[in-house]
């Protein structure tokens, strides 16, 4: 029963690495663009970021105790969670930041295009009607 409660309890590690990461991608939005981003907004927010990961990584871990009928909380059970978050840290988070970085660049890229685009049709625009 405990290598069941442990494994259950690593899954809420890695689970609570994808909240992380989501976070992650919330805080960087909200506190803006790293030339333009103040140091009290940054930490304000990320201030808050933590509070709400903490939040939901306590909440998880009481919903699958209670969905799972947990005997009782145990220092292993902890251990676990830790484990499992630092499992995501090291292998699932490089892979995700890896897609999300590939994912920025396209719509960056595309944005770039669109504007582009933008800027010709009017400056032609702008040709035809000197004529």
């Amino acid at each position: 029963m405990q290598i069941y409660i442990f494994l259950l309890c690593l899954a809420c590690g890695v689970a609570s690495g994808f909240a992380y990461d989501f976070l992650y991608l919330i805080r960087r939005a909200a506190a803006g663009a790293p030339a333009v981003k103040t140091k009290k907004r940054e930490i304000i927010v990320t201030a808050v970021c933590d509070v709400i990961y903490a939040l939901v990584l306590a909440a998880l871990f009481v919903a699958c105790s209670v969905a799972f009928s947990f005997p009782d909380v145990r220092l292993y059970m902890f251990a676990a969670v830790f484990s499992g978050a630092l499992l995501y840290i090291k292998s699932l988070h490089i892979m995700v930041a890896f897609l999300v970085n590939k994912l920025y660049n396209r719509i960056a890229e595309s944005v770039k295009c669109k504007k582009a685009r933008r800027r010709r049709a009017k400056n032609n625009l702008a040709a035809r009607t000197k004529r």
